[in-house]
């Protein structure tokens, strides 16, 4: 475990270094952990430019007048985009790319637990599953080029890092056996199967991919669950709501040191490159043994040639 004093002092440390120039994006980064990070790196960071996405700028504009007041220097764009969509993050990514030559840092936490029930964008992917990895995955994988120019490129993503669990692999996109805990297991080892194959396959082998678990955050989920799925799963969701928000209200770390934590995971150099998990208290997770099997078994290819082929259907739709 890191304590919490050994990152406020390596944060500190390294807002007094020299890092302008630097160039973040942020997806998912408009409330809870990904806000919270947001705002503390703006104080780690002078000169630098944050790229944000998220559905609505004038919504979001008293943050970034925050983000100003705390961190002036630094450049603050919101690109309004519908991260769900594949085709958003695809124009997302152009506009950064037009204008900047390298990123420094990727940190996504877009998403949720889904207790509305399936729910499916335009593009034909449930929701839930599309924020959780496929738009995540999009973002990377667009964004390689820039991450190559990078001299220490670190990708950070906020989901169930070191939790994998074995999949359906029958139905990966779970197509034909959605379920909220299916969800979560399939887009925990999806992200983790994808993020090897990414390292594996990084030409430069300096990318630092990182999965994180951000444990019991006292971050409240918005979703409410919905009554077309049946009045029994309506209530079994509500009561499960409730007791969750009852758990992250009394043993929930609060916002600030998880954003604390989150901000030394994307810059504190404790991992080298490569695919990594990482829990709670910012420590490296061993494999554990569903992971393991499924790398014997060659699953870090399947999983991405799935992966595109979703993408292409979804932009196909």
């Amino acid at each position: 475990m890191v304590a919490l004093s050994t990152v406020v002092d390596f944060n500190a440390s390294f807002a007094e270094e020299d890092h302008a120039g630097s160039v973040c994006v942020f997806a998912g980064a408009t409330a809870g952990i990904g806000l919270a990070t947001l705002k503390r790196m703006a104080t780690m960071l002078h000169s630098s430019s944050f790229y944000i996405l998220g559905r609505s700028l004038p919504k979001f504009q008293h943050h970034i007048d925050d983000l100003k007041s705390v961190g002036p220097s630094n450049r603050y764009i919101f690109i309004e985009a519908q991260v769900s969509l594949i085709s958003s993050i695809d124009a997302a990514c152009t506009r950064i790319a037009a204008v900047e030559s390298k990123v420094d840092y990727l940190l996504m936490s877009p998403g949720g637990v889904p207790w509305s029930g399936p729910v499916y964008t335009s593009e034909g992917l449930e929701t839930c599953f599309a924020v959780s990895y496929y738009s995540r995955m999009r973002l990377v994988s667009n964004l390689l080029p820039l991450f190559h120019n990078s001299p220490h490129p670190r990708v950070l993503s906020v989901l169930n890092g070191g939790r994998e669990k074995a999949i359906n692999t029958e139905d990966i996109g779970l197509e034909k056996s959605w379920g909220v805990f299916p969800v979560i297991n399939h887009t925990t080892t999806l992200h983790s199967l994808a993020f090897d194959y990414l390292a594996a396959n990084d030409s430069q082998k300096h990318i630092v991919f990182l999965h994180a678990f951000p444990g019991l955050v006292n971050s409240s989920p918005k979703q409410k669950p919905d009554r077309k799925n049946g009045l029994v799963q309506w209530l079994l969701l509500w009561l499960l709501k409730f007791v969750m928000r009852f758990v992250y209200r009394f043993k929930g770390t609060s916002l600030e040191e998880s954003g604390e934590r989150h901000a030394f995971r994307l810059t504190a150099d404790t991992s080298g490159a490569g695919s990594w998990r990482v829990n709670q208290y910012c420590d490296l997770v061993s494999d554990n043994l569903t992971l393991a099997r499924y790398r014997s078994e060659g699953w870090e290819d399947k999983v991405w040639e799935h992966t595109q082929r979703v993408w292409d259907k979804a932009l196909g739709a």
